[in-house]
């Protein structure tokens, strides 16, 4: 259910101007309170009152709006002066509130301004009427009243009435804005005192001329007062229209350049939401500070083209993920001097360049490119740095999380007094709040943020808006061009950082895992797939998923040449936007977990295809050629990372385990043990090793063959292995040794164990002949880990109580004889 805003809205007002306007309301209330009362009670020329509020009220329905201020005048004035004239000041103040009344209802649609606009010119006129009246009386009094002395009197009441009513106004909207009174005075309102004397001289004419001819000078006045009325607006029409026109093109100038500025943004992620913010931040800074208007308007173009010199800056640069090197730093840094460089053609007039060159120097002087430190920097730079950097860090950037409101204000004032002047980021965090405000109500409008300038007929809370230069797009939906040149650049800077770091992975894991992070940033998909062929039977096997399904996925396999992926494995060529269920139906049973289209890659080495990566999408009604054409090349660059790592992956394994057996050995046995050591001292375990030996097997060597002995070998390394399980560490030594480490194991319980082994071993019959069968006897020993030993220590120890008999169990151990040949039945 939306909420419907208060009759007075207050929103924009801050505390100060809210306490200012209940003031001046309530005053003025008063003030027109105690008017009818006179004039009321007086009961006299009720009718004529009454008839001049009414032509004030619908002369004020057609205001006059002067271009480039926020002031608007009416025919009024010679009303209200001519009321003050004829009946005296409570009959002006009632005249004056109907034309405030009807001058603000015209022009702005709130509360806020109807109600406090009558009340200032309440406040004002009853103040300069009294003193007015007084003059009059007193002169009147020394018989110092002429023509002369009328008119100088009502001259100065005029300028009274319009310093009091002028400042009045001015101050609410200095306290609204936190501008200067003067000021802002100054620029809206000082002109408007030769209106005010004029009206005043109109309104005493008036006046002689009805005290000379009576009431009918009225009515050959009144044309007189609508024709200079009635050019006054036709000028200011013409004005207006003429100012418009140049604001126009204006805002040309700077859409161009906004457009040419964001599409060079658009390589390094900024985003308009970032520029629009940064500028609220930097004219209010540069208000603040009582920076004028040229270095306000610098501070806005500023804030959209200070990083123009990042043209000069590969991509790779812009967009890699981690921390940039010393070379690319000092690349890095050019875009201030390029930026620099590039403003000074455009011949700006106001102060852009030092802005662009400086915006990355420090306040301790470490700071780039010209080392600059202190108040050296000029100060649009200084404020610049703050506030864009406040920005930048609280937006997600590819290699960083951005940080919180909290957190970016506490780095700001960490590090002022070295990277930031302390004295802008003490102002920056003490007007923040106004700052947010103002950008909330901004996207709450979404409304065109054009460059500097009001319009006629343009509420008051518009009017006063701060504005961007150029039409900005809502965030969350950027321009198509943003979108493509973004994607471009992105597109260029991840492959470029991809075959980067897969140049330096060896593991299979690591390489997939790398490919499919990169993919997740340049293309859509619900499961992302990595098949591998299996040489037996060419069959595509899923050895890696990501995604939706990724679990229903993982370990299936699809037979020679079925489905997409089985097919670009047999074929060696890509299948792009097929159906995705000709793969998926052999894995998903659930129809909610259908795709739609599917991009399949062959993932080859040389001549020879090792697999496929496949993208399965159920947003995607197709991919475009664009996408296809990524895709290729990251199937290129994976495809030869994958050569690498299971070549390295092959060689590892060759070096580190035992081709018959599959049980670690050599290195890798000796690192795995002395790591088993290592964790059970540090939680003071007791250790135990169990040595085993198998009898007989040279025997089986020289009766059947070394084949028929390396298959009694597997199979003995198989029984140990399954009766071992989880509970130890099970290498081979040598030959027929083995050793079998124990955490956290007593010697009863080891040589319990030895004797399991033993009696499995003892049972243990391999088919070495057709109908002929070997056996081999399994003895063991058991030695347990002293303080202080090493892995070395401990090996040796096993060896030398092997040889010598000296164990902690009994050494049991048989004769070898090949067993006779039987039938089987």
């Amino acid at each position: 259910m939306e909420l419907r805003k208060p009759v007075i809205d207050m929103s924009d007002y801050n505390r100060a101007a809210r306490l200012y306007w209940l003031a001046a309301t309530s005053v003025g209330a008063l003030a027109l309170c105690w008017s009818i009362v006179v004039v009321l009670c007086a009961a006299n020329n009720l009718l004529g009152i009454a008839s001049l509020m009414a032509v004030v009220f619908l002369a004020g329905l057609r205001p006059i709006r002067i271009p480039g201020t926020i002031t608007s005048i009416t025919p009024g004035d010679i009303f209200i002066f001519l009321s003050a004239l004829m009946w005296g000041p409570p009959a002006a103040v009632l005249v004056a509130a109907t034309d405030a009344f009807a001058g603000s209802y015209r022009t702005s649609r709130r509360w806020t301004s109807r109600i406090g606009s009558p009340a200032l010119m309440t406040i004002s006129i009853l103040i300069s009427a009294e003193c007015f009246s007084f003059g009059d009386r007193w002169l009147k009094e020394h018989r110092l009243d002429s023509t002369a002395t009328l008119i100088g009197t009502l001259l100065l009441f005029s300028l009274a009435h319009f310093l009091l009513n002028s400042l009045l106004t001015s101050g609410l909207y200095a306290l609204k804005q936190q501008k200067r009174l003067i000021s802002l005075w100054w620029s809206n309102y000082c002109w408007a005192s030769l209106t005010s004397l004029a009206s005043a001289s109109a309104a005493g004419l008036v006046y002689l001329s009805i005290t000379q001819y009576g009431l009918s000078a009225l009515l050959a006045a009144a044309p007189l007062v609508a024709i200079v009325f009635a050019t006054s607006h036709y000028y200011f029409k013409q004005a207006d229209e003429r100012a418009k026109a140049s604001e126009r093109i204006s805002e040309v100038h700077l859409a161009t350049v906004e457009a040419l500025a964001t599409a060079i943004n658009a390589k390094d992620e900024i985003t308009h939401d970032h520029v629009y913010r940064v500028r609220v931040y930097a004219t209010g800074l540069a208000r603040h500070f009582g920076l004028g208007e040229p270095e306000i308007e610098a501070l806005r173009a500023g804030a959209l083209l200070h990083d123009v010199g990042k043209i000069a800056v590969p991509d790779y640069i812009l967009n890699k993920p981690g921390k940039l090197s010393a070379a690319e730093f000092e690349k890095m840094k050019i875009h201030t001097v390029v930026g620099a460089q590039i403003m000074e053609r455009v011949n700006f007039p106001y102060p852009v360049v030092p802005i662009v060159r400086h915006h990355h120097e420090r306040w301790d002087g470490r700071g780039y490119p010209d080392g600059k430190a202190g108040d050296q920097i000029p100060l649009t730079a200084r404020i610049l740095t703050v506030v864009d950097c406040f920005d930048a860090v609280r937006e997600d950037r590819q290699y960083r999380k951005g940080m919180t409101r909290d957190q970016a204000c506490a780095f700001l004032s960490e590090n002022a007094g070295t990277q930031f002047d302390p004295a802008v980021v003490r102002a920056f965090l003490e007007n923040l709040s106004v700052y947010e405000r103002e950008i909330a109500e901004h996207k709450a409008a979404a409304q065109p943020a054009f460059a500097a300038g009001r319009q006629a007929g343009l509420s008051e809370s518009a009017a006063h808006a701060v504005p961007a230069a150029g039409l900005e797009q809502a965030a969350s939906d950027p321009p198509e061009y943003i979108k493509q040149i973004h994607a471009a650049h992105v597109e260029v800077a991840s492959l470029y950082e991809m075959a980067q770091h897969l140049s330096a992975r060896l593991e299979v894991s690591d390489v997939i895992a790398l490919t499919v992070s990169r993919i997740e940033r340049m293309l859509p998909f619900t499961d992302c797939v990595f098949y591998m062929r299996r040489e037996r039977d060419d069959s595509a096997f899923a050895a890696f998923a990501f995604g939706k399904n990724a679990e229903s996925i993982k370990g299936r396999s699809l037979g020679a040449g079925r489905g997409i992926a089985g097919w670009v494995i047999i074929n060696g060529r890509p299948m792009c936007n097929t159906d995705a269920m000709l793969d998926l139906n052999e894995f998903l049973g659930d129809p909610e977990c259908a795709s739609r289209t599917a991009a399949v890659y062959p993932l080859t080495n040389g001549d020879k295809t090792i697999g496929a990566l496949a993208l399965y999408s159920a947003e995607v009604e197709a991919y475009s050629s664009a996408q296809l054409h990524l895709l290729e090349s990251v199937s290129r660059l994976a495809s030869t990372a994958l050569q690498h790592a299971m070549l390295f992956e092959q060689t590892k394994a060759n070096t580190s385990c035992d081709g018959l057996t599959g049980l670690p050995t050599g290195p890798a046995l000796y690192a795995r043990f002395d790591q088993q050591l290592g964790e059970a001292k540090g939680r003071n375990e007791p250790v135990v090793v169990l040595c085993l030996g198998l009898e007989g097997l040279r025997a089986v060597n020289e009766s059947y063959g070394y084949q028929a002995g390396d298959r009694v070998l597997t199979e003995a390394a198989g029984v140990l292995r399954n009766l071992v399980g989880d509970t130890g560490l099970l290498g081979r030594v040598a030959g027929d040794e083995f050793i079998c480490v124990l955490r956290n194991c007593e010697p009863g319980e080891a040589a319990k164990l030895g004797e399991i082994l033993r009696n499995e071993i003892d049972c243990l019959s391999v088919e070495a002949r057709p109908e002929e069968y070997a056996r081999v006897r399994l003895r063991y020993s058991v030695q347990e880990c002293k303080e202080g030993q090493t892995v070395d220590d401990l090996l040796h120890a096993i060896a030398v109580a092997a040889r010598k008999g000296r164990t902690t169990q009994k050494l049991h151990s048989a004769g070898v004889e090949p067993t006779e040949s039987r039938m089987v039945s």
